[in-house]
C-alpha cells in the first residue's frame, strides 16, 4: 500500500504548564521520552502521587501532568458492565487518567473529583506484559479492548507516544483487537504502522451544534471525518460511537440532525471500513449534573426529561426506544446489523431494537466475530 508522504509526527495540541514526576520513575525510559517532548514546563520531583490525590479546581488540574508507575490492575473491565444492563463485555487499559479537552457532560469530572490531574502511567511495557500473559492463557477467546476510559485515546498521544508501541503488540495477538477511542485527528502518526488489522481507530460523535456547545477543545465533526478517511486509508478498521445522544428539545427535530451525521459518515468513509458503531442516551451519575452546571453555566444538555434509575440518570425508556429505532434503522441499511450495538442499555430496550440480544455474550460474540476489517 502506498502511503505517500505523511508525517511521522504530530504537535502537541495540548502542553501541560507543570509536570510532576515521581521518584521511582524519574529514569524511567518512558519519563525522559515524554520530558523531551514538552517544552518550558515546570518540572517537580515526588516522593509519592498520593501527595497530589486530592480535590482541586478541575480546569487547573487539566493544565498539569504527573507521570508515575501504575499499581495495581491497569487491565479490567469495562465499567458499563454491571447488573441490569446488556453490555459488550469490553476490557479496558488504564495508562491515562484524565483529559485535556473538556466536555460539559464528561463523567471524569465526578469520577476524578478526587484525583484530578491528569496522569500518565510510564510504565507500559510492564502493563502490556501483564496483558499478555492474560491473552496467552485465553487462546480461543477474542477480546475488545480499548483505552479511552478515563481518558481520550490519542489526546496526549503526540507526547507519549502510546499508541506507536499499543499497535505493534496487538498486531502480533490473534485473540484481541485494540480500539483507540478519540475526539481529535490525531492520526497522522500512526498511519504507517503494521496494525494486521488488528487495531480499530473509533471516533465519538455528535452533532456539529451540540460539538460546538459542549465539546470544548475538540475537533469539529468534519475533522474527526476527515481523519477517520486518513486512518482507513493506511487499512485501520472504523468505529463510530455516538455517545451521548442529547436530545434536549424534543425527538424528532434533533433525531433529524443526528440522521445527518450518520449520512456524513457515509459520504466520508467507505462503510466496508466500519468495524463497529454504537449508539447511547445521555447517562450520568447523580452528582455529575449539579458540578457540571458549576462549571459550565449555559450548558442545556441536562435541560431534557431525565429520570432516575439504580445507578444512573438518564431518559425514561421510551424515549431511548424512541431515538434509537430510525438511528438503528438508518444504520441498518447500510451496514450488517453484526456491527451495530447499544451501549449500557437493558434487556427491555434490546428486545424493542434488537430481540437477537439478550445478553451480554451475544454483544461480545457479535463484535469479536467481525473485529476489525481485512
Amino acid at each position: 500500500m502506498s502511503m505517500g508522504n505523511r508525517k511521522k509526527k504530530q504537535t502537541p495540541r495540548f502542553q501541560p504548564e507543570v509536570v510532576w514526576v515521581t521518584k521511582a520513575v524519574a529514569g524511567h525510559p518512558q519519563t525522559l521520552r515524554i520530558l523531551n517532548r514538552l517544552e518550558d514546563v515546570d518540572i517537580n520531583i515526588i516522593d509519592e502521587v498520593r501527595l497530589l490525590k486530592k480535590p482541586g479546581h478541575l480546569g487547573e488540574a487539566k493544565r498539569q501532568m504527573i507521570l508515575t508507575a501504575h499499581r495495581g490492575r491497569a487491565f479490567k473491565p469495562c465499567q458499563g458492565i454491571g447488573p441490569g444492563h446488556i453490555c459488550c463485555n469490553y476490557r479496558v487499559i488504564d495508562l491515562i487518567s484524565g483529559c485535556p479537552m473538556d466536555c460539559s457532560y464528561c463523567i471524569l469530572q465526578s469520577y476524578l473529583a478526587n484525583n484530578p490531574i491528569t496522569t500518565v502511567y510510564v510504565n507500559i511495557e510492564s502493563i502490556l506484559e501483564e496483558l499478555g500473559s492474560f491473552l496467552s492463557s485465553h487462546p480461543q477467546h477474542k477480546f475488545r479492548i480499548g483505552t479511552g476510559e478515563l481518558a481520550d485515546s490519542l489526546a496526549l498521544d503526540p507526547i507519549t507516544d502510546f499508541a506507536s508501541i499499543l499497535i505493534p503488540f496487538f498486531a502480533s495477538r490473534p485473540n484481541a483487537v485494540l480500539e483507540l477511542k478519540t475526539k481529535t485527528d490525531i492520526v497522522d502518526h500512526l498511519l504507517d504502522l503494521r496494525h494486521k488489522g488488528h487495531t480499530v481507530i473509533s471516533w465519538s460523535v455528535n452533532t456539529p451544534q451540540l460539538i460546538a456547545s459542549d465539546e470544548r477543545d475538540t475537533t469539529t465533526l468534519d475533522e474527526r471525518l476527515a481523519a477517520a478517511t486518513k486512518a482507513a486509508s493506511a487499512g485501520y478498521g472504523l468505529g463510530f460511537h455516538f455517545d451521548p445522544i442529547i436530545v434536549s428539545k424534543g425527538t424528532s427535530e434533533e433525531i433529524a440532525v443526528y440522521m445527518e451525521v450518520i449520512d456524513r459518515i457515509f459520504e466520508a468513509v467507505d462503510p466496508q471500513r466500519i468495524a463497529w458503531v454504537s449508539l447511547g442516551l445521555l447517562r450520568y451519575p447523580p452528582e455529575l449534573a449539579e458540578l457540571a452546571r458549576r462549571r459550565f453555566p449555559d450548558t442545556r444538555i441536562f435541560s431534557g426529561e431525565l429520570v432516575p434509575t439504580t445507578d444512573k440518570v438518564r431518559y425514561p425508556r421510551f424515549i431511548r426506544q424512541e431515538v434509537y429505532r430510525p438511528l438503528w434503522d438508518r444504520l441498518s441499511s447500510r451496514l450488517p446489523t453484526n456491527k451495530l450495538y447499544l451501549c449500557m442499555e437493558t434487556k427491555a430496550v434490546w428486545e424493542s431494537i434488537d430481540p437477537a440480544i439478550t445478553s451480554s455474550a451475544g454483544i461480545e460474540n457479535r463484535l469479536c466475530g467481525i473485529c476489525a476489517p481485512g
